[in-house]
């Protein structure tokens, strides 16, 4: 079976760097059954992006709901990326290479 990724991308509003580190510094992958991995990269200028690696898509789809649930707690210290996304771009999709 093939593994899913999900992504997040958002920008932080000034001065939350700390703030928004500190929650995911208390996000706790082991909360997400089927989740194998989890990556924030700093792009740079407030950009991030946030990075699940699942064992299938149907554990990403069974955690959807307590992932809203934390980028809930989080859309308060982020700038609208674009009217049309709001302040999260979220992706996801089947892992079809990995080294």
């Amino acid at each position: 079976m093939l593994k899913y990724v999900s992504n997040v991308r958002f920008k932080v509003s000034s001065g939350k760097r700390d703030e928004m580190l500190e929650l995911h510094e208390n996000f706790n992958i082991s909360d997400y059954e089927g989740a194998l991995s989890f990556q924030l990269v700093d792009c740079g200028e407030d950009r991030f992006f946030s990075t699940i690696v699942w064992e299938n898509e149907n554990s990403l789809v069974e955690a959807r709901p307590a992932l809203i649930a934390f980028l809930d707690k989080c859309r308060p210290i982020l700038d609208e990326i674009t009217p049309e996304l709001g302040v999260t771009d979220p992706l996801s999709g089947k892992l079809i290479f990995e080294v």
